[in-house]
C-alpha cells in the first residue's frame, strides 16, 4: 500500500510538471498567434472563427485598458509634476512679494521722515497733521536719552546703583517704544503721502530729485512692481486651485497613480490565460489557415505531453481503483467481523434467554408446590 501511494504522489508530480510545459508551450503559441494578426478581423476563414475572434477582442481590449491608464498616469504625472513647479514659483513669488513688503515699509518710513524734515511749502500743509506727533516724540524721545544719560553719571551705594539700575531699565524700555512709534509715524505718512492724488506729480523723476523725494520714485515703483507680483501670483494660484480640483475630485494623484499600476498590473495578468486559451483553440486543428511551419513542432511537442499526461492519468485512476478496491476490501472483512461479533453476541443472549427461561420454569414448580402444601394443611 505505501508503494503504490508513493508511486501515485510521482505521478502526480509528473502529471502536473507536464500539464505546465504542455500550458507553457500553447501560451506561447497563443501569445504568437495573437501578435501576429493585428487586423480587425484577424481569424476569419477558420473554422473556429467565432471563438478566436472574441479572444481577439478581448485582446484589443486589454490592451486597450492598459493603454488608457498608461495615458492616464502621464497626465497625472504631468499634472502633478505642474502642480509642483507651480508651488515652486508661488513660493517663489510670495518670497519675492515679502522681500518688497519690507523694502516698501523701510522706503515709505525714510519717505515719511524726508517729508517732515522738508521745508517746501508744496508739502507743509500735509506735513503739519504729522509734525505736531513727531515734535511730542521726539521731545519724549530726547528727555529719555537725557535721563539714562544722567542716571549713567549718577554715582553712589548699592542702593543707590539698584535704584538707578531699574529707572534706566525703565527709561530704556520708554525710549525704546517712542523710536518704535517715531519710525511707524514716518512710515504712516510715506504711506499716506503715497495714497493721495497729489503724489503721483511727485512720481516724475526731475521733479522728485529737485525735491529731495527720490523716496517717493522708488516706492512707487515698488508699489507698481508689488501690484504686477500681486496679480501674477492670483493667476499661479488660480491654476494651481485649478489643478487641485481637479485631484480633489479622485483624491491624491499618487494614490491615483499608485492605484492605475495596480490595474494595469491586474490587467496583465489574464494575458497568460487568454494566450493559452488560443493556443488550446490552435492545438484542436481550427486555426489552421493563419499556422505557420514554425508552429508544428510546437503543436507535436504538445501533442506528445497530452499524450503522456493522458497515460499518467490512465495510471494514476488504475493505482486509484487499486488501493479503493483494497480499502474497500478491508471494509468489507471489517463489517464481516462486526457481523460475527454481533452475531456471538447473539448466541450469546440467547443461550442467557434459555437458561433465565429454565430459571423461571424451576421458580414456577417450586411455588406451585409450595401452593399445595399451603392447601392440604387447611
Amino acid at each position: 500500500m505505501d508503494d503504490r501511494r508513493r508511486t501515485l504522489r510521482e505521478l502526480e508530480i509528473r502529471k502536473n510538471a507536464d500539464i505546465d510545459s504542455r500550458n507553457r508551450l500553447l501560451e506561447s503559441l497563443g501569445e504568437a498567434l495573437i501578435q501576429r494578426t493585428e487586423e480587425d478581423e484577424p481569424f476569419s476563414g477558420s473554422s473556429a472563427d467565432g471563438p478566436a475572434r472574441e479572444l481577439a477582442a478581448e485582446y484589443r481590449e486589454l490592451q486597450k485598458e492598459i493603454a488608457d491608464c498608461t495615458a492616464n498616469i502621464g497626465k497625472l504625472e504631468e499634472d502633478a509634476l505642474k502642480i509642483r513647479d507651480l508651488e515652486k514659483e508661488i513660493a517663489s513669488r510670495e518670497e519675492e512679494h515679502s522681500r518688497l513688503t519690507k523694502e516698501l515699509i523701510e522706503v515709505c518710513t525714510w519717505l515719511g521722515k524726508e517729508l517732515l524734515e522738508s521745508e517746501l511749502e508744496d508739502f507743509e500743509e500735509f506735513s503739519a497733521f504729522y509734525r505736531d506727533q513727531e515734535e511730542t516724540l521726539l521731545l519724549k524721545i530726547s528727555e529719555h536719552e537725557q535721563k539714562i544719560q544722567e542716571l549713567s553719571d549718577k554715582e553712589g551705594g548699592v542702593f543707590s546703583w539698584l535704584g538707578k539700575n531699574a529707572q534706566m531699565a525703565v527709561s530704556r524700555a520708554l525710549l525704546s517704544k517712542n523710536r518704535s512709534s517715531l519710525l511707524k509715524l514716518y512710515r504712516s505718512a510715506g504711506e499716506q503721502f503715497l495714497s493721495i492724488e497729489p503724489a503721483q506729480a511727485l512720481v516724475d523723476t526731475d521733479q522728485t530729485k529737485e525735491n529731495n523725494l527720490e523716496s517717493a520714485l522708488k516706492a512707487s515703483q515698488i508699489k507698481s512692481n508689488m501690484s504686477l507680483l500681486s496679480k501674477n501670483l492670483a493667476a499661479l494660484r488660480d491654476e494651481r486651485r485649478e489643478l487641485g480640483d481637479a485631484f480633489g475630485i479622485e483624491g491624491n494623484p499618487a494614490r491615483r497613480i499608485e492605484g492605475l499600476e495596480k490595474r494595469i498590473a491586474f490587467v496583465k495578468e489574464a494575458f497568460p490565460g487568454l494566450y493559452l486559451r488560443l493556443g488550446t483553440l490552435a492545438a484542436t486543428g481550427s486555426l489552421a489557415s493563419i499556422m505557420k511551419e514554425e508552429d508544428q513542432a510546437i503543436l507535436e511537442k504538445a501533442e506528445i505531453y497530452k499524450t503522456e499526461i493522458a497515460k499518467g492519468e490512465l495510471a494514476i485512476e488504475k493505482i486509484k481503483a487499486s488501493i479503493t478496491i483494497d480499502n474497500e476490501k478491508a471494509e468489507i472483512e471489517k463489517m464481516k467481523r462486526a457481523i460475527a461479533n454481533q452475531q456471538q453476541k447473539i448466541a450469546n443472549a440467547n443461550d442467557a434467554i434459555l437458561e433465565l427461561e429454565k430459571q423461571i420454569a424451576s421458580t414456577e414448580q417450586h411455588i406451585e408446590e409450595l401452593t399445595t402444601f399451603l392447601r392440604e394443611r387447611e
